[in-house]
Formats: C-alpha cells, sequence, structure tokens
C-alpha cells in the first residue's frame, strides 16, 4: 500500500487558518514584499535618479544594517502580553517602508526619504523574522518541530519567488520599464506587507473553553 506523500505546507495554509498556517503565510508576505521591493530599488535609483551601481547597491546594505538592528532590537525587547504584538509591528514597518520606497519614482521627492523608507522596511524583517520563528517551534509539538520549521523556508521562498516573477514580468512589459511599472510593483510589495499587518492577529490561536 502506498504511503500518502507528506504534506510540504500545513493544513489551512492557503485559508490561513489560525495558529501555525498563519504564521507561515506571513513569514511569505514578508519575502515577497521585502524581495519585490529589493529588486527594484537599484532600477529606480540607477535610470530614474542617475545613481551609480555601487551608489544604489550602498542604498540597498541600508536595508541590510536596519534589519540587523531589528534582530537585536526583537531580542532585548521585553515579551509582549500578545503573540500577533512583534509580527503585527514588524509587517506594519514593511508595509509602510516599502510604500515610501515607492514615492522615490516622484522626481519631487528627495531621495533620501526612500533611503528611510528602506530602513524600515529592513527594521520590520529584523523584528519580524525571530518572533515567527519563536511562534513556529512555540506552535509545533517536539516531533514536529523540524518539518514545520522547513514549512516555514518554504513559504518564504514560495512566496518571494511569486513576487519576483511577477515584477519581472510587469518591468519586461512594454519598451522599457519606467515610473509607471516601478510603482505597480512597489505597490504588490506594500499590499503583501498590508495583508501581512491585517492577517497578523490570527497567529493566536482562540483559547479554548
Amino acid at each position: 500500500r502506498r504511503q500518502p506523500a507528506p504534506r510540504l505546507l500545513p493544513a489551512g495554509f492557503l485559508r490561513a487558518r489560525r495558529g501555525l498556517p498563519t504564521v507561515i503565510g506571513l513569514r511569505g508576505l514578508a519575502s515577497a514584499a521585502f524581495a519585490g521591493a529589493e529588486v527594484v530599488i537599484p532600477l529606480i535609483l540607477s535610470r530614474e535618479r542617475g545613481f551609480s551601481p555601487t551608489a544604489a547597491g550602498l542604498v540597498l546594505t541600508v536595508g541590510a544594517v536596519s534589519w540587523s538592528v531589528g534582530s537585536w532590537l526583537q531580542g532585548r525587547l521585553q515579551a509582549p502580553r500578545s503573540a500577533a504584538t512583534l509580527p503585527r509591528i514588524g509587517l506594519s514597518c514593511i508595509a509602510a517602508g516599502t510604500a515610501t520606497v515607492a514615492l522615490a519614482v516622484l522626481p519631487a521627492v528627495p531621495v533620501p526619504f526612500a533611503v528611510l523608507g528602506w530602513a524600515t522596511a529592513g527594521l520590520g524583517m529584523g523584528v519580524l523574522y525571530p518572533s515567527l520563528s519563536v511562534l513556529t517551534l512555540a506552535l509545533s509539538a517536539p516531533e514536529e518541530q523540524g518539518r514545520n520549521s522547513s514549512s516555514l523556508q518554504l513559504g518564504d521562498s514560495l512566496f518571494a519567488a511569486t513576487v519576483l516573477a511577477l515584477t519581472g514580468a510587469v518591468l519586461a512589459a512594454g519598451t522599457a520599464p519606467g515610473p509607471g511599472s516601478y510603482a505597480a510593483t512597489l505597490a504588490v510589495a506594500a499590499g503583501c506587507g498590508l495583508l501581512g499587518v491585517l492577517l497578523a492577529g490570527r497567529v493566536v490561536l482562540p483559547r479554548s473553553a
């Protein structure tokens, strides 16, 4: 008798069921938002603002540094009363940060404003990622922790790959990418972050009567 194939993602993942399925979904949405913005920023800065590749890369480095700062802060903050607090804070930073970066397509908006937005998004990732890893372990039985940690990584890669493919399709449409296509892709990234904010409360399991 053939054994059923093991689940790669937990049941209820697509419906954002409370608990672990939502935790894994939030990780994917955050990864999609950050990766979707990260690939567009160098194009905006080089094509629309005249930055050299080196200067555009340094802007991306700001996000990496703030990510580290966010992780450092998350490890030193007092544990909040609700498990949803840190994910909601992290995703709010990601959504606000990527939306701010989108303003860089407007010539009247100073570049430092967009850099601040990217730093905010990185800070949010630093706060979010460790908190979701802790939640994954807390919501898993000891014998399921390895499998569920793998599901967390899979959800991360799946969402990011999907948004990157969509971003590539949008940028490839037409003769050349421009402010409209940049804004559209960043709107998708910010939308992923906002959806995560709305779903963050579902990481908490309902109390049994």
